[in-house]
């Protein structure tokens, strides 16, 4: 990693793949899925919004990632608004994500030089964009200035590292109540943060519709359901530990290794909105509904429908995993190695991991478990 990126490690997701190659929305499919399930939410909060004559009707996506992800979503969003208002109504489009986000993926993709979904901005008049890349663990925009905000998949990482785990890479794994302790207090406190920053930003009457990873009622949660035989976390874990075993990384650089995230139940997401005089409350949020949802990894899919060749299925369902996960494992080697050797080790574990789907691709799949909530400022 380059000395920039190394002020964001280990607990901020940097991004994988070339800057401008549109990489993540190319390898995240199921986040397409994901997000079109907020659909119903998101033009019902249109409908319901307060548009005035002359004003600036502004969309925030925070965490937006290179923005592809997204773009079928607030095209229907766009589609939505002129569809009420007409061309006079002026639309602003305003993606938050780290300062080292690929930005230049999402503009190429908005002006259609990539390929990718059809893009708003061409096909629609008086649309303006424009990105932010302040974290949103601070206010981002200035006050009451957001009439729609969005988040998908974005919330869980951390805005600190509580501790590592004993034994494990990811907190749903934890075996030692103090490290689950440390780790279900930072996701509470950023929790309460987060919703105080878009407290600020959002104009009164304003909502938010926000799509994030949870572990739902029957303890589910990315890459570990049901329907699924094996799960992501702990082969993930299982891969790392073989390279210890190997020799290809040390035993600390194995504690190191912490996912700094945390996938919250319904029940922490709902308690800053229970108690009337809770600072979140008084800031004029409330909870209009939240569910959980679980949406079937479309790589695993794919391979019970129509199979193929193990390898090439393997080859083309890891990359999704790495999206997020490789800054994780990068972060965790040790300062003494070059950038060269530690990009050659977690390149080694990939192909380890790609190699343990090829032999049985239909144990493996990355089903998604999202909290879907609207959240209201109070007029």
């Amino acid at each position: 990693m380059s000395s920039i990126e190394d002020k964001f490690s280990p607990h901020s997701h940097i991004p994988y793949g070339a800057d401008g190659s549109g990489f993540y929305s190319d390898n995240t499919i199921g986040c397409y899925n994901v997000i079109l399930e907020s659909a119903p939410l998101m033009l019902e909060s249109i409908n319901s919004a307060s548009v005035k004559s002359g004003k600036v009707f502004t969309i925030a996506d925070y965490g937006c990632a290179d923005g592809g992800t997204s773009m079928p979503l607030l095209y229907a969003c766009v589609k939505e608004l002129r569809k009420m208002h007409g061309d006079s109504l002026p639309i602003q489009v305003i993606y938050e994500d780290q300062p080292v986000n690929d930005f230049k993926s999402l503009f190429l993709r908005l002006q259609g030089l990539i390929s990718g979904p059809k893009s708003y901005f061409l096909d629609f008049a008086n649309i303006f964009v424009t990105t932010c890349g302040t974290s949103f663990f601070s206010q981002c925009l200035p006050p009451q200035s957001v009439n729609l905000l969005f988040s998908s998949t974005a919330m869980h990482w951390l805005r600190d590292r509580p501790c590592d785990v004993t034994g494990a890479l990811h907190h749903t794994m934890i075996t030692v109540p103090e490290e689950k302790k440390k780790f279900q207090n930072q996701a509470a406190k950023d929790w309460e943060t987060i919703l105080l920053a878009r407290a600020k930003e959002l104009a009164p009457g304003g909502r938010m519709v926000l799509v994030q990873l949870a572990v739902d009622e029957e303890g589910q949660y990315l890459g570990t359901t049901k329907q699924v035989p094996v799960s992501m976390h702990r082969t993930m874990r299982d891969l790392w530990k073989g390279l210890v075993h190997d020799g290809l990384i040390t035993q600390d650089e194995l504690n190191k290794t912490t996912f700094v995230n945390y996938y919250r139940t319904v029940e922490e997401f709902k308690k800053p909105f229970e108690c009337k005089d809770s600072p979140v409350r008084q800031a004029g949020l409330s909870l209009v509904n939240i569910e959980t949802k679980v949406v079937s990894c479309p790589y695993r899919a794919k391979w019970l429908k129509s199979g193929g060749d193990p390898k090439v299925h393997a080859r083309w369902y890891v990359p999704t995993t790495r999206t997020w996960s490789n800054a994780t494992f990068l972060a965790a080697l040790s300062d003494s190695r070059t950038s060269e050797e530690k990009a050659k080790i977690v390149d080694e574990f990939f192909e380890r991991y790609e190699k343990e789907v090829a032999k049985r691709p239909e144990d493996h799949g990355m089903d998604y478990v999202h909290a879907y909530m609207v959240i209201r400022k109070n007029q």
